[in-house]
């Protein structure tokens, strides 16, 4: 690794961290919010997976397809919705063993799995942060900009249905403050794996896509239409014009 590159990692990282921790302010807010809505709900959910979809379109999946081709785009992508399948069917029994088959296990369920899903895409959006500067030291600022303005909602669409479920609220800290720390821990490993593999990188990237866009179609888009659906596309266009402009800026 040259000494430039080595320059950058602890910038980088405080940077990542920052970014990172967007995903607890995001819980704050719904804990701050008493009462939580079944509207605003479905207008977070709906604004998550619009920012999800934008991200995984416009960013994860062409950067995979760029550093390591279609085929380490697919497989990547493909592994991403298998993992988070199988997450969703052991998720599934568990919160049914502990809460039984009421509303609560639902909900408890869809937050413990939106909290993977974002674990795993924060981990390679922790290895852009690392790629961007890398290619550009402004590229790795505007990077972890976009990831922290879209861990915000993210974290409100993972405390919110755990809120709902009953969830203790420093369970729901803890459990952010967890997931946040994804995205320096891939910072780091993405320096290092920037000098051995970029297909590597490029199936991870690819992976978070898919385990995204199966959050999405599975479990966020079904929860925020069924509570309100005008909401819920209202919050789906906010956030997918949100990140359409970060992205553009991210880009140029």
């Amino acid at each position: 690794m040259g000494g430039a590159l080595e320059d950058l990692i602890v910038p980088m990282l405080l940077l990542s961290f920052v970014a990172g921790f967007a995903t607890t302010l995001g819980a704050f807010v719904v804990l701050w919010w008493p009462n939580l809505q079944p509207q605003k709900l479905s207008a977070f959910l709906g604004f998550a997976s619009g920012v999800m979809i934008v991200v995984v379109a416009l960013d994860l999946l062409p950067t995979a397809w760029q550093w390591g081709g279609l085929g380490a785009m697919a497989t990547g992508f493909v592994m991403g919705f298998i993992v988070i399948a199988i997450a969703d069917l052991l998720l599934t029994r568990l919160t049914r063993s502990t809460l039984g088959n009421g509303t609560m296990a639902p909900l408890r369920k869809m937050g413990y799995l939106i909290a993977i899903g974002i674990s795993l895409h924060d981990f390679p959006e922790g290895i852009a942060i690392a790629a961007g500067a890398a290619a550009e030291v402004h590229l790795g600022w505007v990077v972890a900009l976009a990831i922290g303005l879209h861990n915000i909602p993210e974290g409100i669409a993972t405390a919110a249905p755990l809120r709902m479920s009953g969830l203790r609220a420093w369970k729901i800290i803890l459990l952010t403050v967890i997931m946040s720390l994804f995205t320096p821990l891939g910072t780091l490993l993405g320096f290092g794996l920037l000098a051995i593999s970029t297909e590597v990188l490029a199936q991870l990237i690819a992976l978070a896509g898919g385990a995204m866009v199966y959050l999405v179609w599975d479990e966020l888009w079904p929860e925020a239409r069924k509570n309100s659906p005008f909401w819920a596309y209202t919050g789906a266009l906010i956030g997918a014009l949100c990140m359409v402009a970060v992205s553009f800026i991210h880009h140029h």
